[in-house]
C-alpha cells in the first residue's frame, strides 16, 4: 500500500472516529409564534458524545443574553438585550424561559454549545420567533344590508381589532372562499404610539342566483317557502397560530311586499331557478270512443234532419 493510500484510510478513519464521539445538538424547540404578555421556553437539546460540557450560550439577533456555566458561582449569568427578560429560577443548561413577552421579543434565537478541552468543540443551531399583539376583538362587519334580490350589489368591509402584525382576513359565502375578484384591500391603518394595525378587506359583487340558498337540508322545494332563502357573508381573522376569529352576517332574499286582494308570489324575484310544477297538476282531455253508437247517430244527422224526423214520426202516430 502507497503512502498515499495509508493516508486516505487513516483521514477516513479519522472521521468516522471523530463524528461517532463528537458533540451535537439533537433538538432546538422555538415557538414560531408567540404572545405579548405571555411567556415562552427555549429549548436546546445535545448529545455531548462522552465529552465534557464547558458552556450554553443563547443569542438574541447576534446579542448574547444567557450563559450556562457548570460547576461556576454564579452557573448563570444573563445579560440586558432589548425584548428579552429571563426568568433564571425556571432556566437551566438545555432550556431559557422569557416572560413576559413584548413585541420586541421578535427575533433569530440562537443556542451554542460548547465542550471543554482538549477538543473545544462547538455546535450551533437557530430559528426565529415572532411576538404578536392579537386584536382585543373579532373583526366586524359593515355595510350589510338585511336582504338582497339577483342584480343587486353587495358591497360591505370587514374590519380587524388593533393588532401587531397585522391580521389576515378571508371572506367566504356560504362557506366558500370568495373569488378574488370580489375583493377591494387589504387596507391598513396604524394607530397608537406602538404601530398597531387595523385591516380592512372589502367585499364587492353582484348577487346572483348562485349566492343564495335554502337553509337546512332535506325535503322536496315544492313543499318549502321558497322565499327563505338566504346568504351567509363570514369574515375571518387570523394571525399566524396564536389567533383566529370570525364574524357571520346573514341576508334574505328580498320578499316583495303583498298586495292587498293580489296573492304572495310563489317564487321571489327570479331566485328560484327554473320553472316547477306539481305531479298531476294538468290532466290531459278526454276523448270519447269513436265507436260508440252515441257518436254514431250524432256524426251522420245534423239539426235539421233530427226535426223532420221528429215530426213525421208525430204525425204516423196521429193518424192512427
Amino acid at each position: 500500500m502507497t503512502s498515499r493510500c495509508r493516508l486516505q484510510v487513516l483521514w477516513t478513519l479519522y472521521l468516522i472516529v471523530y463524528n461517532a464521539f463528537c458533540l451535537r445538538l439533537t433538538e432546538l424547540k422555538i415557538e414560531e409564534h408567540t404572545l405579548v404578555g405571555n411567556s415562552t421556553r427555549l429549548e436546546c437539546k445535545y448529545d455531548l458524545q462522552g465529552e465534557k460540557l464547558y458552556t450554553v450560550k443563547w443569542y438574541k439577533d447576534g446579542n448574547e443574553f444567557y450563559r450556562f456555566l457548570p460547576g461556576e458561582s454564579p452557573e448563570v449569568q444573563v445579560f440586558d438585550v432589548t425584548g428579552v427578560h429571563v426568568d433564571e429560577k425556571q432556566s437551566t443548561a438545555e432550556s431559557v424561559v422569557l416572560r413576559p413577552l413584548e413585541l420586541a421579543s421578535s427575533g433569530k434565537y440562537r443556542c451554542e454549545v460548547s465542550a471543554e478541552a482538549p477538543s473545544f468543540q462547538t455546535v450551533t443551531n437557530h430559528s426565529s420567533m415572532l411576538t404578536v399583539a392579537p386584536p382585543d376583538e373579532g373583526p366586524r362587519i359593515s355595510g350589510g344590508q338585511d336582504r338582497y334580490k339577483p342584480g343587486d350589489t353587495v358591497n360591505v368591509n370587514c374590519t380587524s381589532g388593533r393588532s401587531k402584525p397585522a391580521v389576515q382576513l378571508a371572506w367566504y359565502i356560504n362557506g366558500e372562499q370568495v373569488n378574488s375578484s370580489y375583493l377591494r384591500g387589504p387596507y391598513t391603518d396604524y394607530v397608537g404610539r406602538e404601530g398597531l394595525m387595523v385591516t380592512t378587506l372589502g367585499l364587492k359583487f353582484e348577487a346572483g342566483m348562485q349566492h343564495f340558498r335554502l337553509p337546512g337540508s332535506g325535503g322536496h322545494l315544492q313543499h318549502r317557502n321558497r322565499l327563505d332563502r338566504d346568504m351567509k357573508l363570514k369574515c375571518v381573522a387570523t394571525l399566524g397560530t396564536v389567533y383566529w376569529k370570525s364574524k357571520e352576517q346573514s341576508a334574505l332574499a328580498h320578499r316583495p311586499r303583498p298586495v292587498p286582494g293580489l296573492p304572495l308570489p310563489a317564487a321571489d324575484d327570479g331566485l328560484v331557478g327554473g320553472d316547477e310544477q306539481d305531479a298531476d297538476s294538468r290532466a290531459d282531455p278526454v276523448h270519447a270512443s269513436s265507436n260508440s253508437p252515441s257518436m254514431n247517430i250524432a256524426q251522420s244527422l245534423n239539426i235539421n234532419e233530427i226535426a223532420v224526423y221528429v215530426s213525421a214520426s208525430l204525425f204516423i202516430v196521429l193518424l192512427r
